[in-house]
C-alpha cells in the first residue's frame, strides 16, 4: 500500500490484449497466467507474443501450471475465413453515380 506522500512514484499503466499489442513494444510487460483461461488462451504462440513485447522486462503473475500448459500447447486453432476465395474471386467495384452515396458514405459535390 502506498502512502499519500509516495503516490508520485506511481506511473499510469494500460492493459492491452496480446492480439492488440502485436507489432508494438513496451518497456515492461506483466503477463497474468491462470489455468481457468482455458486452452484457447493458453497457447505457446500467444505467450511468446506477450513476452516478446517487453523491451526491458517481463513479469509473469499467476499459476506456474498455466505457463506449463501454454508452453506445451503448440496447436493453433485454424481460422475459417473466406480470404482465399476473395483473393481468387475479387469483386469488381461498382461506380456510384455522382451525387449518390453508398450507405454510410459522404458525398462531396
Amino acid at each position: 500500500m502506498y502512502s499519500f506522500t509516495n503516490l508520485d512514484e506511481l506511473v499510469h499503466a494500460y492493459a492491452l490484449t496480446v492480439h492488440r499489442s502485436q507489432g508494438s513494444e513496451y518497456p515492461y510487460v506483466i503477463v497474468p497466467m491462470i489455468s481457468a483461461a482455458g486452452m484457447m488462451l493458453l497457447q505457446r504462440n500467444l505467450l511468446y507474443t506477450a513476452v516478446t513485447r517487453a523491451r526491458h522486462g517481463v513479469m509473469r503473475i499467476g499459476q506456474t501450471e498455466a505457463v506449463e500448459r501454454a508452453v506445451a500447447n503448440n496447436l493453433t486453432q485454424r481460422r475459417n475465413t473466406a480470404l482465399p476465395h476473395r483473393i481468387a474471386h475479387p469483386v469488381a467495384a461498382v461506380p456510384t453515380p455522382r451525387g449518390q452515396a453508398a450507405a454510410g458514405q459522404l458525398v462531396l459535390s
